[in-house]
């Protein structure tokens, strides 16, 4: 006879079995999905690969690095003061960086001069700083003359110190302005395509407006009228008069992106307007603004070098590309005057251009192929007829 409890237990191990099965079928669901999933990564992820897989973007890229690196470390490769040093009977570390008041009227060639016993000095690469004048004899010396590998220019400031400490001024203001373009750009054009309306109205109309002027006449303007131009006034008029472009090209994908099925969704679930620009059509901004900013680097280069340039009769000594090319228009001979600041510049203008085209090729969806299974990995063609 069977117990009267059976069937009970019979339908518990049953119900179990079933929930091990229904936990089963999931896991195994979830398991598939994901395989299957696998290949179609985000836009971003596939924007990188294909960015890290073009041998002139890495380039283009490790150049950049390089020319970030050498304007960090500027004082360490050229400058007047030591990198240490034990003058009159005290140690200063790093006095080339941290610029103490006891060493404000020396240089590494007075301390030569006047060392005594127990002093020491541990000097740069180059121990000129950009901005130092040379001895009279100093002037116009060829490159690899005696401390001095790059030459010097007119007035036998070393070449070197300044093609250096040029870069730190190139990518300063290309970054900053770059920075500050697309800040202005991306959110002006997200506004304008967003909103609409009398909002599109006026952002569009300043666009013209700015378009109109020569950027460069502009900031010759500028820096006539400002009584002192630096480096931020520079950065300033650039930013905030070519951010033009950019947000045209921000504007007309935000209205794409307004006629998609995910923003009518969101619309339809009860999205606020401020989640679905930021969350939905904003992101679509990001693949013009990356590509806006690599080229703005370039085009803010050469564009501070050319100001530098033109500016006749300039007392300002911060080391520039441009200036000191411009101090080459009165000494025709000196071709080292030109030819090293021009070749520094011709690598960023390249370097960053290769990059700028790679991030558009990488980001622009018409681009990239449909995503393949292979080998089960994730892989991206070029569609036919691309090469």
């Amino acid at each position: 006879m069977h117990d009267a409890g059976e069937p009970s237990v019979a339908i518990d191990l049953s119900r179990r079995k079933g929930r091990l099965v229904a936990n089963r079928a999931v896991r195994d669901s979830f398991i598939e999905a994901r395989r299957a999933a696998a290949p179609y990564v985000s836009s971003l992820r596939i924007a990188l690969v294909r960015l890290g897989a073009d041998r002139l973007a890495r380039a283009g890229a490790l150049v950049l690095a390089c020319m970030a690196l050498v304007a960090v470390v500027a004082d360490v490769l050229a400058s007047d003061l030591p990198l240490a040093c034990r003058w009159h009977g005290v140690v200063y570390v790093l006095p080339n960086i941290t610029r103490p008041a006891a060493l404000a009227e020396t240089d590494i060639v007075r301390m030569r001069r006047e060392e005594v016993a127990g002093d020491w000095v541990i000097e740069p690469l180059v121990a000129r700083g950009p901005a130092q004048r040379g001895e009279p004899g100093e002037a116009l010396l060829p490159p690899l003359s005696s401390g001095h590998p790059m030459g010097t220019d007119s007035l036998g400031r070393d070449v070197f110190a300044r093609v250096v400490h040029g870069t730190r001024a190139a990518l300063g203001v290309g970054l900053g302005a770059a920075a500050v373009l697309v800040a202005v750009g991306v959110g002006l054009g997200a506004i304008a395509g967003f909103m609409g309306g009398v909002v599109d109205a006026l952002v569009a109309r300043a666009v013209e407006a700015l378009i109109a002027i020569p950027t460069l006449i502009l900031v010759l303007v500028v820096g006539a009228l400002v009584p002192n131009p630096t480096a931020t006034t520079l950065l300033l008029t650039i930013a905030l008069t070519r951010w033009t472009d950019l947000a045209r090209l921000v504007r007309a994908e935000v209205i794409s992106s307004l006629g998609s099925d995910y923003v009518t969704a969101a619309r339809a679930l009860g999205a606020p307007p401020r989640r679905i620009l930021l969350r939905h059509v904003l992101p679509n901004a990001i693949g013009p603004a990356i590509v806006g900013a690599a080229f703005a680097v370039a085009w803010v280069a050469l564009l501070e070098a050319t100001v530098d340039f033109l500016r006749v009769g300039s007392v300002d000594p911060a080391a520039s590309w441009g200036a000191i090319m411009g101090d080459a228009r009165a000494h025709s001979a000196a071709w080292w005057l030109v030819a090293f600041p021009g070749a520094a510049l011709l690598a960023a203008l390249v370097a960053a251009n290769l990059v700028g085209e790679a991030a558009r090729d990488a980001l622009d969806p018409r681009l990239r192929g449909a995503p393949a299974i292979s080998t089960g990995r994730a892989s991206w063609a070029r569609p036919a007829g691309r090469s």
